[in-house]
């Protein structure tokens, strides 16, 4: 069985890993956030680096620095 890969750039997440790679033991990506009204989200940052979730459109985005989100692990690549 091949192992699941995601792909991201978002290089401020606390799960970025090297050659955009997602590391998070698990993700969550909704459709719209906006319309999601109270979701557990961070709220993003167009034009530069995320800082918050928002413009992600992943629920599991949190900052370096913040991180990691309570329950999610990194997963080793």
């Amino acid at each position: 069985m091949a192992s699941q890969q995601v792909r991201c750039t978002v290089s401020s997440c606390y799960y970025y890993g090297a050659g955009d790679h997602c590391v998070a033991e698990e993700i969550m990506v909704r459709a719209n956030p906006a319309t999601m009204g109270g979701a557990n989200m961070e709220v993003g940052d167009i034009g530069g680096q995320a800082r918050e979730s928002n413009h992600t459109l992943c629920e599991t985005f949190v900052p370096k620095e913040r991180g990691p989100k309570p329950g999610i692990r990194r997963i080793s690549k």
